[in-house]
């Protein structure tokens, strides 16, 4: 099967997957004096998904098709992230120099027109990101050189945190690529509205000056404003283990059983904890004890598996598991079943493609 001719599939099936909006999801960044903490819950209809250790030193060209001018890149950093439709197109992720990004849904979201920029589809560019910046500030100085693909469906915006303890939204709106940061950024937390109508709603609540109680529902203002009223009472004095406050956090703004993931970054110190809806055993990742280097193989766990041993409880990375995944997930989505073989096929065979360096 031509090139062209999957990268167009698997396009076309990213935008079948993402399309739904029923399900959205919430993030949101806290900080004390000793600690940078991001919080994400995942909401959909299903709950298949793979952690995947990803290399340094690998060179890999965008899966994008004509009109669009390809870009090729080594990757500077290892990362680890959360995969559903399979390995390089992630949800989100923490990379080794302590890099954190998250999508969510955005109805209003406009990509960019076509230009001279390269162009990358909306999940790559989440890995593109993670395997090349060190801040917010070098993902937000990227555009100069990639932009979001016009070829890119999937209307989503994010929430991004560095090590630094920076915190910075990325959307884009009308076809231009908005950001707020430090003082544009009073509140760090996002849902599923832009970020400006997500302030502007906070304001008429007692937390934030006004004289309304928040309403306890999963709409994604409301989602927002709790979120953001949580953050903002938390006392490192008070409010006991920052993990523990980050996970009640979550929870406050869960969606019951559509909330499949439930991930919290602890950047200061690279370690991962999440819970799954069906493991609520809470599982934890240390970035230090993997080997990121391209010549070991790439490892993978299912997402529902325990972490009791990595050696045990992770696998080698190979085809026919990326296969088996995007099997798993499509065949349990009703809009998902009558995707063709061919394109789940081209999804799992792309990393093949990929180039070790050292």
């Amino acid at each position: 099967m031509k090139k062209k001719s999957i990268v167009i599939l698997i396009v076309c099936l990213i935008v079948f997957y993402l399309s739904s909006n029923v399900y959205p999801c919430t993030t949101f960044c806290i900080k004390d004096s000793k600690n940078i903490i991001f919080g994400r819950n995942f909401d959909f209809s299903t709950g298949f998904g793979h952690v995947i250790i990803n290399k340094r030193n690998v060179t890999k060209t965008a899966l994008v098709f004509p009109p669009e001018n390809p870009i090729t890149w080594t990757s500077k950093y290892g990362s680890i992230t959360f995969n559903q439709i399979g390995r390089e197109l992630p949800y989100g992720g923490i990379n080794e120099a302590g890099l954190v990004i998250e999508q969510m849904w955005l109805d209003t979201t406009k990509y960019p027109e076509p230009d001279n920029r390269y162009g990358l589809s909306e999940l790559q560019w989440i890995q593109y990101q993670l395997d090349n910046s060190t801040t917010i500030n070098d993902v937000i100085a990227s555009d100069t050189m990639v932009r979001m693909s016009f070829q890119s469906y999937a209307p989503i915006h994010f929430l991004l945190c560095d090590k630094q303890g920076d915190v910075a939204t990325i959307e884009y709106i009308d076809g231009k690529f908005v950001y707020h940061k430090g003082k544009d950024l009073p509140v760090t937390v996002l849902a599923n509205n832009t970020y400006e109508e997500s302030i502007d709603y906070t304001k008429k609540f007692i937390e934030f000056g006004g004289n309304d109680t928040i309403p306890k529902t999963i709409k994604s203002l409301d989602r927002f404003a709790l979120a953001a009223s949580m953050v903002k009472k938390f006392d490192e004095s008070k409010s006991g283990d920052i993990i523990d406050y980050s996970f009640e956090i979550l929870d406050t703004v869960s969606q019951g059983e559509y909330t499949f993931w439930s991930i919290v970054y602890d950047i200061v110190n690279m370690k991962i904890y999440y819970k799954t809806y069906g493991n609520r055993k809470t599982r934890v990742l240390n970035l230090e004890d993997f080997d990121f280097s391209c010549e070991s193989p790439v490892l993978i766990t299912d997402i529902e598996n325990n972490i009791d041993n990595i050696e045990k409880d992770f696998v080698y990375y190979n085809t026919k598991l990326n296969r088996e995944l995007i099997e798993n997930v499509f065949n349990n989505v009703e809009f998902l079943k009558n995707i063709p073989p061919e394109a789940r096929d081209g999804i799992a065979q792309y990393p093949e493609s990929f180039i070790c360096n050292e």
